[in-house]
């Protein structure tokens, strides 16, 4: 029962929690080994307990019928370099499933959904990647430890080694205060919650104590995860089960909306959980940054200070996957707010609809750290080329790979945001390496050493 005295059977909209709704997912065992397999962990869900409008799979998704097979969505993309015949070729045999000619697609790809932009009949051609993702999956039967450890939220199943529940033992007394007080369902009444993502768990004492974020309740849990690591990592299953989890949760809070501070979160609330598993939610979901915006337009906060001059002209915005998938209102804070914190920045070469991966996309193939190498090329040539030294980053993913490879010239705008309305900023997304030498943490990337490299 929720706070307004709903069910969560009537939580989602139209009456029925659909897709979700459905006999929790079979997964067992632990991470002994370098191998897991998949087909004993991922059991049948019991169809007959999810109604039938319930999707099944990533390719539910896909329009397969209106797809005129003309190899636009592979031909544009600038991780294949395939010819028009290529393109063409290639993209009636994936529809096939030839495996051979899959998996070349596959460790070319960076599912960043810049496909379904390009296809002229809205077939929505990344659903077909994803699900040729999953094929591989059950071909390998098997989940890289590398991939695992990266998925938050499945530590009841077996699932013990996880990065971010490795980072928050690092936290000191206060910030697991804070943790533990995030944790319990808030009751916003018809105001907005804060949802308080993986990421934004591992530094939250300047989330909790910042001023522009006041008057907002803030929420998650150690465990709580949106599922999108698994959902585009081809685990279809496991990202439902994790998302049905998160949906329980929600559904135990009252609210209006709800504030998104994770580009990440938000692209799985407002388009794979929609698109993917068939799902709308009853609240309107917002990024943290148009939030701001109308906190600044209401007069509640003002810039009080900018960057330095020597940052201010030098600097480059570097784009995430999802920034073009969202309204254009979101896109438009970005931009507003990125200037008026006095970032005067240029756009890098491969933007909006073309826009290069900062290398994450890559982790997604086989959770390979060579593969996460090879696709951040792109981006890194775009960044040598604006011939600017600092880059802006709204995105979690893209700015822990930016800070990674380009050490102190990396900015989170975020932080730089809170900062410049008058929040001081204690623990620093700069501290990311620090937070991550515990031994915990360590120790587990030892273990998963192999599957990574190799």
């Amino acid at each position: 029962m929720t706070d307004n005295g709903i069910t969560r059977r009537h939580f989602i909209k139209n009456g029925l929690v659909g897709a979700l709704a459905v006999t929790p997912i079979a997964l067992a065992g632990g991470c002994a080994g370098a191998k897991v397999d998949l087909k004993s962990e991922l059991a049948e869900i019991d169809r007959k307990q999810a109604p039938v409008t319930a999707m099944r799979s990533y390719m539910d998704a896909y329009d397969f019928d209106n797809c005129i097979e003309c190899g636009e969505c592979l031909r544009g993309c600038i991780y294949k370099e395939l010819d028009e015949e290529q393109a063409i070729a290639n993209i009636v045999k994936m529809r096939e499933g030839d495996v051979d000619v899959c998996e070349e697609m596959l460790d070319q790809c960076t599912l960043c959904y810049k496909c379904d932009h390009r296809c002229p009949v809205d077939a929505r051609p990344a659903a077909l990647m994803l699900e040729r993702l999953r094929d591989r999956r059950d071909r390998e039967n098997e989940v890289p430890l590398s991939m695992r450890y990266f998925i938050n939220g499945m530590e009841s199943k077996g699932w013990d080694q996880n990065m971010f529940r490795d980072l928050y033992t690092d936290h000191n007394e206060e910030e697991q205060k804070i943790l533990e007080k995030w944790s319990t369902p808030k009751d916003c009444g018809d105001g907005d919650l804060l949802w308080c993502s993986c990421a934004v768990r591992i530094f939250p004492y300047d989330i909790e104590h910042s001023g522009v974020l006041a008057d907002l309740q803030k929420f998650g849990g150690v465990s709580d995860c949106c599922g999108l690591p698994a959902f585009r990592s081809g685990l279809y299953d496991v990202s439902r089960y994790v998302t049905n989890n998160l949906i329980d949760r929600l559904s135990e809070c009252r609210f209006k909306r709800l504030v998104v501070m994770c580009g990440s979160c938000q692209e799985m609330f407002t388009l794979a959980i929609p698109t993917y598993l068939g799902q709308e939610f009853p609240f309107e979901v917002i990024s943290v940054y148009q939030y701001i915006e109308e906190q600044m337009q209401k007069g509640k906060v003002s810039i009080q200070r900018q960057v330095p001059d020597e940052i201010k002209k030098d600097a480059c915005i570097s784009h995430s996957c999802f920034g073009c998938e969202f309204e254009a209102d979101y896109m438009a804070s970005i931009e507003s707010l990125y200037r008026q914190v006095g970032f005067d920045c240029v756009e890098l070469e491969h933007n909006g609809e073309n826009n290069a991966c900062c290398g994450m996309g890559g982790y997604y193939r086989k959770g390979s750290l060579w593969d996460i190498l090879d696709v951040k090329n792109v981006k890194q040539k775009d960044i040598k080329k604006s011939e600017k030294e600092h880059i802006v980053s709204y995105c979690y993913g893209c700015y822990f790979m930016s800070d990674l490879f380009q050490g102190g010239t990396s900015h989170y705008l975020l932080e730089k945001l809170l900062w410049a309305l008058g929040d001081e900023i204690k623990y620093p997304m700069s501290g990311l390496l620090g937070r991550s030498l515990n031994l915990s943490n360590m120790w587990h990337m030892m273990k998963i050493g192999p599957s990574v490299l190799f």
